[in-house]
């Protein structure tokens, strides 16, 4: 093997272990978003929606990895925290029409 097949074969079995390590602390993120959200949305007065959506990104900043940070722009943190939000208002809403029912 020369050095370029052995460089090669390295870069693509760190992209596919970063992308591992990436997928699996997604998925805590997300419980840690959720559990911030709940947090939230008790800590704060109906209406203060500026204050919860800071309160959780400002928490949920702070517990990332560093290797994390260096990857991951506010607004990246930003469309997780909202993609998690509309998940859990839609499922809430589903549940809501069953009971309905």
């Amino acid at each position: 093997m020369d050095i370029l097949s052995i460089v090669l074969i390295t870069l693509v079995v760190v992209i596919a272990l970063f992308t591992l390590y990436i997928s699996v602390k997604n998925k805590g993120l997300r419980v840690i978003a959720i559990n911030l959200i709940v947090e939230a949305e008790n800590a704060f007065k109906y209406g203060k929606n500026t204050e919860k959506f800071n309160y959780v990104f400002e928490n949920l900043y702070a517990r990332l990895p560093t290797l994390l940070k260096l990857f991951l722009t506010k607004e990246d943190i930003i469309m997780f925290i909202q993609k998690v939000f509309d998940e859990i208002k839609i499922s809430l809403d589903y549940q809501s029409l069953d009971i309905q029912k």
